[in-house]
């Protein structure tokens, strides 16, 4: 086993260890991070599922908002993550899903 450490019996808690004693571990094709295969989960990975770009406030506005040709500073280009429309580019995402890696067939 990978842990040795043991919680004390009244503990509310629980330690999962991962089962894999080499410790090898994948890279997630959504998120780039090493995991655990043995420690993964349905919401182990966030990430975006569409690109991070910018657009005019103009477009931006017509497609969220129904922003027209008036729209005040219109060809100012706004940043944003085109899945969710978070201007944050470390917004960590927007989709959670178990990690996927490499190695796995689709």
């Amino acid at each position: 086993m990978g842990c040795s450490l043991k919680p004390p019996s009244t503990a509310k808690f629980a330690v999962k260890c991962s089962e894999n004693p080499v410790g090898i571990l994948r890279t997630c094709k959504n998120c780039k991070t090493q995991f655990d295969p043995a420690l993964n989960h349905p919401l182990a990975c966030r990430f975006h599922t569409a690109h991070f770009g910018g657009e005019t406030k103009r477009k931006f506005e017509s497609v969220y908002s129904g922003g027209t040709m008036n729209t005040p500073n219109s060809g100012q280009v706004f940043q944003y993550w085109h899945c969710c429309g978070s201007e944050d580019p470390f917004d960590p995402g927007c989709t959670s899903a178990p990690h996927s890696s490499y190695e796995e067939e689709d």
